[in-house]
C-alpha cells in the first residue's frame, strides 16, 4: 500500500500542514546567530590580547600604554601584550592594526596623528581612520601650553597678541615638530587671532626647547609635560593652555578660550580602537575594561605631569574623531602644512 501524502493526521504523527505551520512559527521566534556572535559570547577565551602601540618602545606613549594594558588585562582576567610598532608617524603600526582580525584580540592605541591629522598630512597612510576602525574609548588627552622667554615683555596672551599685531612678522616661534599637536595648536591660534607669526621648524622638541631657553626665539608652544620643570624653575613664562578647561598640572594658567578666544581648543589625545567589524558585544566589553583600567594608580599619577584621564563611550570617541578630523583638515590645508 502506498503511503498517503494527504494532510490527514496519521496515527501518532503530524500533518504536513501542521508541520509547516509549526516550522514557520519556530523560525519566526528563533534567534539568528550572526557570524562572530558565538565566539563573542565567550570573549575573552584564554587568548592573549595584542595591544598595538604605533610608536617606539620607551617613548612618552608607553607611559600611558603599559599601565593601561595592565589595567585592561586585570579587568578582563586575560593577558594583554603591548606590541610597539613604530614608524611613519604611527602609520605603520596603525595599518597593521587595521588589517588584523576583528575578533577583539587586537586593540590599538590611536592618537591625534594616527586618527585625525596624518590623513591630511600624507598622501596615503594605508588605512582609513574611520572606515577601518571601531572606536572603543577615549583614554586621555594632553595639554599644550603657550610659553614665552622670561625676558619677553608679554605677561598675558592678550599682551602677546597686541605685541605681534603691532609688529607683524617681527617675532618667531619654534615648531617642535611639523604636524605635531603643539604645531597645530599654534597655527590654530594664529588663524583665530589673525597673527603674522612665522615659525622656525625643528626636528624635535629637545632642540627647539634648548634654543628657546637660550633666547634664540621668544615664543614656544609645547606640551605641558615638557615645560613644567622650566615653568616652575622660572625659565619659561606660561601664558595659556590650549584645552577647554584649565590643566590640572597648571591650575593658575588660564586657557586660550578664557583669554579672549572662546571656543578655542587644541589638544593631543589617545584612545582605544579595534578593527572594523568587531562585534558590538566585544566593543562593549573592552569599553568597560578601559573604564576600569583608567583607575590604575600608575595612570592617575600622570595627571601631575599634564595628562588628563578621560574615558567615555564608543559613540563619544567616534564623534570626537570626526569633529577633530574636519578641524585639522581645514587648518592644514589653509596653513599649507606639509609632513617632513
Amino acid at each position: 500500500m502506498k503511503q498517503s501524502c494527504s494532510n490527514d493526521v496519521p496515527q501518532g504523527g503530524m500533518s504536513r500542514r501542521q508541520f509547516l505551520t509549526a516550522s514557520a512559527a519556530a523560525l519566526a521566534g528563533a534567534v539568528i546567530v550572526r557570524p562572530g556572535q558565538a565566539w563573542a559570547a565567550d570573549y575573552p577565551a584564554g587568548r592573549a590580547i595584542q595591544f598595538i602601540v604605533p610608536f617606539p618602545a620607551g617613548g612618552g606613549t608607553d607611559l600611558v600604554a603599559r599601565p593601561l594594558a595592565q589595567g585592561i588585562g586585570e579587568a578582563l582576567k586575560q593577558s594583554v601584550v603591548v606590541i610597539n610598532k613604530g614608524g611613519a608617524a604611527g602609520n605603520i603600526g596603525t595599518q597593521q592594526a587595521a588589517r588584523s582580525a576583528p575578533d577583539g584580540y587586537t586593540i590599538a592605541l590611536g592618537s591625534t596623528g594616527t586618527h585625525t591629522v596624518n590623513q591630511s598630512l600624507y598622501e596615503n597612510i594605508g588605512y582609513d581612520p574611520v572606515k577601518d576602525f571601531e572606536p572603543v574609548s577615549m583614554v586621555c588627552y594632553y595639554n599644550n601650553v603657550l610659553v614665552v622667554h622670561p625676558s619677553f615683555p608679554a605677561r598675558t596672551l592678550q599682551e602677546l597678541v597686541a605685541l605681534i599685531k603691532a609688529n607683524p612678522g617681527k617675532y618667531f616661534y619654534g615648531i617642535t615638530q611639523n604636524g605635531s599637536s603643539a604645531h597645530l595648536a599654534m597655527e590654530l591660534l594664529k588663524a583665530t587671532a589673525g597673527l603674522d607669526l612665522p615659525g622656525v621648524p625643528y626636528k624635535g622638541a629637545a632642540a627647539a626647547v634648548n634654543d628657546f631657553l637660550g633666547g634664540q626665539f621668544p615664543i614656544l608652544m609645547d606640551v605641558v609635560i615638557n615645560q613644567q620643570q622650566f615653568i616652575h624653575g622660572g625659565k619659561s613664562r606660561p601664558l595659556a593652555v590650549t584645552s577647554a578647561q584649565r590643566a590640572q598640572a597648571l591650575p593658575d594658567v588660564p586657557t586660550v578660550a578664557e583669554s579672549g578666544f572662546p571656543g578655542y581648543q587644541a589638544i593631543g589625545w589617545n584612545g582605544i580602537f579595534v578593527p572594523a567589524g568587531t562585534p558590538a558585544a566585544i566593543v562593549k566589553t573592552l569599553n568597560g575594561a578601559v573604564q576600569s583600567a583608567l583607575k590604575q594608580p600608575a595612570l592617575a599619577q600622570l595627571t601631575q605631569n599634564g595628562l588628563e584621564l578621560h574615558g567615555g563611550t564608543p559613540e563619544e570617541l567616534g564623534r570626537f574623531v570626526a569633529s577633530e578630523s574636519e578641524k585639522w583638515r581645514t587648518l592644514i590645508k589653509n596653513a599649507d602644512i606639509k609632513a617632513t
